[in-house]
């Protein structure tokens, strides 16, 4: 009897371990022309997402690097596997109409809550624990939009670091 609760108890300490060791992730993706619906491969834009969930999730900082990005015009979280376009989620920078001319680190520093989701009725969820949880199961894309490309020019799948 007193080995099984050693046993319950040491099983209870392990999960609760792995949750906590969850908490706070931070997700990464890396964004081409290539992993684009259609692929877009004329224009060599590229670029890196990084992003550090807080202990709940209810807040997430992010940076976005885009690279020879030519009139840039927004970028988004995306409800989608690899290869299939999805709606879009979260807002990440944008909307500018005449896009910006970017080379390097484009957005740092800045901040998405709950209130951020904009379609909560996606199979990614509707708070960004979900929205993480789908991202570890190969769900969520970020992807940049340009002038020229305005299905988007880079793109690529979040995934935890």
């Amino acid at each position: 009897m007193i080995a099984r609760l050693i046993a319950i108890g040491t099983a209870t300490l392990i999960l609760t371990s792995a949750s906590v060791a969850r908490a706070g992730d931070t997700f990464k993706a890396e964004l081409t022309g290539d992993q684009e619906n259609p692929p877009v491969t004329d224009q060599g834009t590229t670029g890196k997402f990084e992003i550090q969930f807080n202990r709940d999730f209810s807040k997430g900082e992010y940076k976005l690097v885009v690279n020879k990005g030519v009139r840039v015009t927004q970028g988004h979280f995306h409800c989608g596997v690899a290869g299939v376009n999805g709606s879009i989620i979260v807002f990440l920078a944008g909307f500018q109409a005449n896009g910006w001319d970017v080379d390097g680190q484009w957005i740092t520093n800045a901040t998405v809550t709950n209130d951020n989701i904009v379609l909560k009725t996606t199979p990614c969820g509707d708070t960004l624990a979900k929205i993480a949880d789908a991202a570890r199961h190969g769900m969520v894309y970020v992807n940049v939009h340009s002038v020229h490309n305005p299905g988007g020019v880079a793109r690529g799948q979040l995934e935890e670091d």
